[in-house]
């Protein structure tokens, strides 16, 4: 099948990474894949070794402008993004499939009437364009579009049901199992180590973890907090250490030398990092929503509502001094890693594919 994806960009991001590992599967199984983006001058693919052809679009100029007046100035979207719009459709090769994995690239995919049309939803993502009405109801809209839609977790499948009565196919991503699991690492404080990944985006509930991370503190002097992410946070409620951007290796031992691993998110679709965690070896306190297809409570981790630093706090405290419940949690989770494997994402995918191209498809 010649299958292509389109993206809005490819800087260093989770669903940029999940249509990079996907890309790169399917074309290991013979298949002629493509990606189709806009490029932004600052940031391109080499911080993830793609495999498949890249077709960008070269406008560096006028993306630079588009963010500047779009964080700066307050300035309506529309007429800069329909510009986009009709650039990314253009683009497109011919193909079989082409998958849209953002709501910014489903108008562009629809326009193209190149291959059969999917939207791979990578979160609820109207919640991106909370305070822009306007970014909204279009993010809404793509909803409606005649694309098979493709829910990467049952609580995205589960927000495009009840609040559009539209139905989707549910294809969870997977982790790269020759990447994360247990390593051994050598520590020489004898500290128990907590990590977290580190963004300041609402969504991410970073001021819900360092509340947390404060009570804890203040009833435990032998931890300490490490954070990971793109951009130090410049916290100063709580001492921690700072790791910018690990990656494959480096990042598997690093969630092989932590004790625990937080994500306090408030709504995310299928965050990967508390899978990873898992795969290493590392008990995991997560929030609901968007864990619900592999984090269950009490049974391969201690799952707790979002929002809440109290019980977020009470729960590592409960894991800091249970032994044997860090076992059992590390146990479930090595086993659980195993039912999300790329290779078992990608056979999702390719029967999808052939079915639709066959007809057997509906919708």
């Amino acid at each position: 099948m010649k299958i292509n994806f389109v993206l809005w960009g490819t800087s260093p991001a989770g669903g940029v990474k999940n249509v990079f590992q996907l890309a790169n599967i399917l074309a290991t199984r013979r298949h002629d894949v493509t990606i189709t983006s806009l490029h932004n001058p600052l940031q391109d693919h080499k911080w993830f070794p793609l495999k498949v052809k890249v077709y960008y679009i070269h406008e560096s100029r006028v993306l630079l402008t588009l963010d500047f007046l779009l964080r700066n100035l307050n300035i309506t979207a529309s007429s800069i993004y329909e510009y986009f719009f009709q650039r990314l459709a253009h683009a497109v090769p011919e193909c079989d499939v082409n998958v849209a994995t953002f709501c910014l690239t489903a108008f562009p995919v629809y326009r193209s009437e190149k291959g059969r049309p999917f939207y791979y939803i990578q979160h609820h993502e109207p919640l991106y364009f909370f305070s822009d009405y306007y970014m909204r109801k279009l993010a809404e809209e793509t909803y409606y579009l005649p694309l098979t839609r493709i829910a990467n977790s049952t609580w995205v499948h589960d927000q495009l049901l009840n609040f559009y009565r539209v139905d989707s196919k549910v294809i969870t991503p997977g982790i790269d199992t020759n990447i994360f699991y247990p390593r051994k690492v050598e520590r020489k404080d004898k500290k128990m180590r907590i990590l977290s990944q580190a963004r300041t985006e609402s969504f991410k509930g970073l001021q819900y973890l360092v509340e947390a991370l404060r009570q804890i503190l203040k009833l435990r002097k032998d931890i300490e907090i490490v954070l990971f992410g793109f951009k130090d946070p410049k916290i100063k409620a709580i001492p921690y250490t700072f790791i910018k951007f690990p990656k494959g290796d480096s990042l598997a031992k690093l969630y092989s030398s932590a004790d625990i691993y937080v994500i306090s998110s408030l709504a995310e679709s299928f965050p990967l990092t508390p899978l990873e965690a898992m795969a290493c070896g590392t008990p995991v306190v997560a929030t609901r929503y968007g864990t619900e297809d592999y984090c269950f409570n009490e049974v391969n981790s201690l799952v707790v509502p979002p929002k809440d630093p109290k019980a977020l706090a009470n729960a590592v405290l409960r894991l800091l001094d249970d032994d044997d419940l860090r076992e059992k949690l590390r146990k479930e989770g090595l086993k659980t890693v195993k039912q999300f494997t790329w290779d078992r994402t990608a056979d999702k995918f390719e029967r999808l594919f052939r079915e639709a191209l066959r007809g057997d498809l509906n919708g």
